[in-house]
């Protein structure tokens, strides 16, 4: 039996967490191992596991994972598209170019079209150029800084993409991307002009007064929506809340427009299904069309017969289909000729339910556009309802074989071919350069047995599991099971010999039963399992015996099923035991005593005393039945005083030793949290990245106390509820994005729950950006909570310190907490001083600006020594009335690094100085930055906007956009 990386086998199991842990072990430096996880990012169902799994393919750096790669873009989870963009570009894969011009348009999570803009940058340099500057209109600012700093770096050394940048701004009238050049200029050294006119003043935060809807914080501004009637807030606004980043704010804003119930507010929510780049509103969009009442077909023909929107058309089109409603559906199959490629592909998503349609749904195969093309594979891949309509398509897309370009055309011809058993385009297909394509035809040929034996032996033979396993037979599938290097090969064979069980003799069972009873795998157990017989050879019935007390619970059932169906096992038990050729293997003997005993009656006590007295039993035998003695009720022993004797007794059963709690670590550096009565490491910790439970664990023994926690940091939740963390030694820092005593009073309640506690440590109103949200309302109602017992301190956390300073003034707040560093020093002055006056306890964040302090900054020498993120704490935790800062590792190894504040959690004052200076040469860039890049025009309200600009002139146009 040849080796099997044990750590894939483990990726192969049903449990998520033994696969986490697996897809992390795997040896990537061999090529089975680089198979076993392209495997899991195609097919495993953890989100966590893919994940992994991109980002090993990428450190591995073959460019042959590259395809599944490509294909890993499609995936339904962020996470896994994000590391499948970072693997591609350490690879270094241009393929990916088409694919990240869709992601700009198309991507809705941001971090993936950031991902997505730097692997295009690093991967074709100018190539990329015309990519980079349309991110410049993103509408997320991290987006548009990701194109940025590609351009930085073009633009250094060439003057063409200098010269293109200034034509791109000339000739935009995109404010963020005039910004962008400007700011561009400046670190080319170039004058700091606007082109192409006046740019609009950078966003400030709106601090206005009571009575107006509009306020820079969100929990403010959903506090107002709660106490207004629907019908005094502007549709517009409502529809605008549907992109708010703040949930609660969506929610009602949605609750609103039902409330209000005017279809032109449908209308208007349905141009974020336009705008996929902002993240939830079209899903809001999409939730609130669910639950509106309304008339959906007359909602529908409205839209038909307006200038046609790709995001209306979809959902018009998807209702005439469901409704089959003729005239509908003949308006849509128009546009399905439409000139613009996005309306073709939103009315084809309608069509391909319509069985009246289908001549014209295949009919788009033939479009230019991949797009609306990829709209007819979706309709095939999830497979049509119809045997008449499965070969429609499988007909359709023979006839488009020559034409088939891209991965995903190329396979869903083949599968066509195999529905159809054509011979040639199967044999085509079989010579395609992607394995997965391959696959399906060598499956399909092998089915019908017309490959040659020099085609089986080099596809048996291949390096590709996937091409090895399209091509398993009987035979070769018995070898397999034991010599394949691929874990998944393996169980395709034993499958495929369990299927087949019937045509195999009783010898090809026999033998395949007993080989892969043996196997590291636990499903192949499983499955070998069911080829074995009890009442067939000895060996057979030794095998299910072990099999029986495997270490998984899936084996062991597959067994013991197969056991309890034998009418004989009772003699075979007793012949295999006590027989002439008694079983000499302990194991098996435990297994066979444990069958044959375990009826507990008085037979099997009469077979139990016999074998505790036979003086021939292997020690470990004899220990297993002692302790079977307890499953037999106590009356059986009265004639058998000598076996009494021998049964356990409680005072012989082994007593744990009681599991005592390891003290508290204690660590001077520990520092008192304003007049709280709280004491803090220097570091909060922060489970925003997910650091694991054992993480977790380790930092909390290295000194650790406080942690950051929100709701969704499930890896920290699990760890603050585990006897792990000793809970009564830990600071707590929890929080609400809300306002309202209401509100706030039902996030404390949810967070008790949550982490199972009766108190929380510290209850801070998070990311504070209007004076509003510090009122005497929200003050008080901490102050009960407090007073109540369900919290020990509350403040809020907030970006800027004027509002801070104002709020220290007006009222006791007990902690603040508040962004510094090097690069922020403003605090420093007046903030911080009033804070150890008033005997606030001061927590702060960002203390690496965000990494920009780990970076020389414009105009640095690259010869200077940069700080570490260690540094960064320590320079804030310096300042005086600084109790802790912030920290959020995104990995164990930043964790480790960071843990090394806690052995000196202050600055050398030798290096201040130097310290403040580089923090002063990144503020002044990084003002710059905010100024022109993530400050321009974009995100939800200027996205919103540009929507509502693209109408065309017409009647209704201005009632709809400010109709109230």
């Amino acid at each position: 039996m040849s080796h099997l990386d044990p750590a894939a086998v483990r990726l192969l199991d049903e449990n998520a967490e033994t696969r986490r842990d697996a897809v992390e072990a795997v040896d990537a430096s061999v090529l089975a191992g680089r198979h076993a996880l392209r495997q899991a990012l195609l097919t495993d169902e953890d989100a966590e596991v893919r994940a992994s799994a991109a980002r090993r393919l990428g450190e591995a750096r073959d460019e042959r994972f590259a395809p599944a790669l490509l294909e890993a873009l499609g995936d339904p989870m962020s996470s896994v598209r994000d590391r499948a963009w970072r693997a591609l570009a350490r690879l270094g894969t241009r393929e990916l170019l088409p694919h990240a011009s869709r992601a700009l348009r198309e991507e809705p999570v941001w971090w993936v079209r950031r991902a997505a803009i730097r692997a295009a940058g690093s991967v074709a340099g100018t190539g990329a150029l015309e990519l980079l500057l349309e991110a410049l209109e993103d509408p997320f600012w991290r987006v548009r800084n990701a194109a940025v700093q590609a351009l930085v770096w073009l633009g250094e050394a060439d003057a063409l993409v200098r010269e293109r940048v200034r034509a791109a701004a000339e000739g935009s009238r995109h404010g963020a991307v005039k910004a962008a050049a400007v700011y561009l200029g400046g670190v080319w050294g170039a004058a700091p002009s606007s082109p192409g006119g006046e740019l609009p003043p950078p966003s400030e935060p709106a601090l206005v007064g009571e009575g107006s809807l509009d306020n820079e914080d969100p929990a403010v501004v959903t506090t107002r929506l709660e106490r207004m009637p629907a019908s005094d807030v502007p549709m517009s606004d409502l529809v605008r809340w549907l992109g708010d980043p703040h949930e609660p704010l969506r929610v009602l804003a949605r609750r609103r427009l039902r409330e209000r119930g005017e279809p032109e507010a449908l209308r208007l929510a349905m141009r974020w299904l336009d705008e996929p780049r902002v993240p939830h509103a079209a899903d809001e969009v999409r939730s609130l069309l669910e639950r509106f009442d309304l008339d959906d077909v007359a909602l529908a023909s409205r839209i038909l017969d307006e200038p046609p929107r790709a995001g209306s058309v979809g959902w018009a089109a998807r209702v005439a289909a469901r409704r089959a409603h003729p005239e509908l559906l003949e308006r849509v199959r128009v546009l399905a000729q439409h000139p613009e490629s996005a309306v073709r592909r939103a009315a084809l998503s309608g069509l391909v339910h319509d069985p009246e349609s289908r001549a014209r749904v295949l009919a788009a195969l033939d479009d230019p556009e991949e797009a609306v093309r990829a709209a007819v594979l979706s309709a095939w891949e999830s497979r049509p309802v119809s045997p008449e309509a499965v070969e429609a398509y499988a007909r359709a897309l023979a006839a488009f074989a020559p034409r088939a370009r891209t991965l995903r055309e190329r396979r869903a011809v083949a599968e066509a071919a195999a529905f159809l058993e054509d011979e040639a385009l199967l044999a085509r297909a079989s010579e395609d350069v992607d394995p997965s394509v391959r696959a399906v035809a060598l499956a399909a040929l092998a089915e019908k047995g017309v490959l040659s034996e020099t085609e089986l032996r080099a596809a048996a033979g291949h390096e590709d599991p996937w091409i090895r396993a399209a091509v398993l037979d009987t035979d070769s599938a018995r070898a397999a099971c034991t010599s394949d290097p691929d874990p998944s090969v393996r169980r395709v064979a034993m499958g495929l010999l369990v299927s087949r069980r019937h045509e195999l003799s009783l010898a090809e069972s026999r033998a395949a039963g007993l080989t892969g009873a043996s196997s590291p795998d636990p499903w192949i157990r499983a499955r070998a399992a069911g080829l074995l017989e009890p009442e067939g050879e000895r060996e057979e019935l030794s095998a299910l015996l072990r099999l029986s007390l495997d270490t998984s619970p899936m084996v062991r059932a597959a067994a013991a099923s197969v056991l309890e169906e034998c009418e004989t096992l009772e003699a075979r038990l007793s012949e295999l035991l006590h027989g002439p050729a008694r079983e000499r293997d302990g194991d098996v003997r435990v297994s066979a005593y444990t069958w044959l005993l375990q009826r507990a009656d008085g037979p099997a006590f009469e077979r139990l005393c016999a074998a505790l007295r036979d003086v021939s039993e292997p020690a470990r035998v004899v220990s297993h039945l002692e302790a079977m003695t307890l499953v037999f009720p106590d009356e059986l022993f009265t004639g058998a005083p000598d076996i009494e004797r021998r049964r356990p007794t409680r005072s012989q059963r082994a007593k744990p030793s009681p599991r005592t709690q390891p003290e508290p670590p204690s660590h001077t550096s520990r520092r008192p949290l304003g007049q709280t009565g709280l004491s803090v490491s220097p570091l909060v910790l922060s489970g925003a990245h997910g650091l694991s439970a054992g993480s977790l664990a380790e930092a909390h023994e290295a000194g650790v106390n406080a942690f950051f926690w929100e709701p969704r940091y499930t890896e920290l939740t699990r760890f603050l509820r585990s006897g792990r963390s000793q809970r009564d030694g830990l600071v707590v820092v929890a929080g609400t994005y809300h306002s309202g005593a209401e509100a706030i009073r039902r996030d404390v309640q949810a967070a008790l729950r949550l982490l199972r506690t009766d108190r929380l440590d510290v209850f801070l109103l998070f990311w504070v950006r209007s004076r509003e949200r510090l009122d005497a309302e929200n003050f008080e109602a901490l102050e009960a909570l407090r007073a109540e017992g369900k919290v020990r301190a509350f403040g809020f956390s907030t970006h800027y310190r004027d509002i801070a300073l104002e709020a220290l003034g007006q009222k006791p707040w007990p902690v603040v907490m508040t962004r510094h560093s090097a690069a922020h020093p403003g605090a420093e002055a007046a903030l911080f001083p009033e804070a150890l006056v008033r005997g606030t306890g001061v927590l702060t964040f960002t203390a690496t600006c965000y990494g920009r302090l780990l970076r020389p900054a414009p105009g640095e020498s690259p010869d200077l020594a940069l700080p570490s993120a260690v540094d960064c704490y320590r320079y804030s935790l310096s300042q005086p009335g600084v109790a802790a800062s912030l920290s959020a590792p995104r990995n164990h190894r930043e964790l480790r690094q960071n843990l090394e504040v806690l052995e000196r959690p202050w600055m050398m004052p030798d290096v201040l100085a130097a310290m403040r200076a580089h923090g002063e040469r990144v503020r002044a860039s990084n003002q710059r930055f905010n100024s022109l890049v993530r400050q321009a025009p974009g995100g939800t309200r200027d996205t919103f906007l540009a929507l509502l600009d693209e109408d065309e002139p017409g009647p209704g146009a201005g009632k709809m956009r400010g109709s109230s």
